[in-house]
């Protein structure tokens, strides 16, 4: 089955005209001669948080879901995000009950987290994503 959907990062130059590197989308173009797309474009503002979600939320994250689905497994975009945090050791809460020993253990939400926390959840998907599922993500500050 053929690949539909793609993301890729880029920039906005000085001079107002799109840098990116057009070597993989001209494959996945290719796949699809003669065809319609869509194009989608968002654009972050710098060094915020928002822009840091963003990149998670629109680009990590479906990303993560294709490389997933060329593995094999089909998911929403939603339950991706959702094994995304279940993979990640960051994304758990953790408090011991010391009357029983044991840890409640809950799963944080990406809102929960501070930027910091947010970058080490990512970085943790970059390692991932090109050790198990051969899956190139991007630099956030490429965007």
């Amino acid at each position: 089955m053929k690949r539909r959907e793609i993301s890729s990062s880029g920039n906005i130059g000085n001079d107002g005209k799109l840098r990116m590197y057009f070597g993989e989308l001209n494959q996945f173009f290719a796949m699809h001669k003669g065809s319609r797309i869509i194009a989608r474009f968002i654009v972050a503002s710098p060094g915020s948080s928002e822009a840091l979600k963003g990149y998670y939320f629109n680009y990590v994250v479906p990303t993560f879901r294709t490389g997933i689905w060329e593995a094999g497994e089909r998911l929403t975009e939603e339950q991706t995000e959702r094994r995304l945090r279940e993979l990640s050791p960051v994304m758990y809460e953790q408090t011991p009950d010391i009357n029983t020993g044991k840890y409640e253990t809950r799963l944080r939400t990406i809102a929960e987290l501070s930027n910091a926390e947010l970058i080490e959840h990512i970085e943790f998907l970059k390692q991932l994503a090109s050790e198990e599922y051969n899956t190139f993500i991007d630099d956030p500050r490429s965007i």
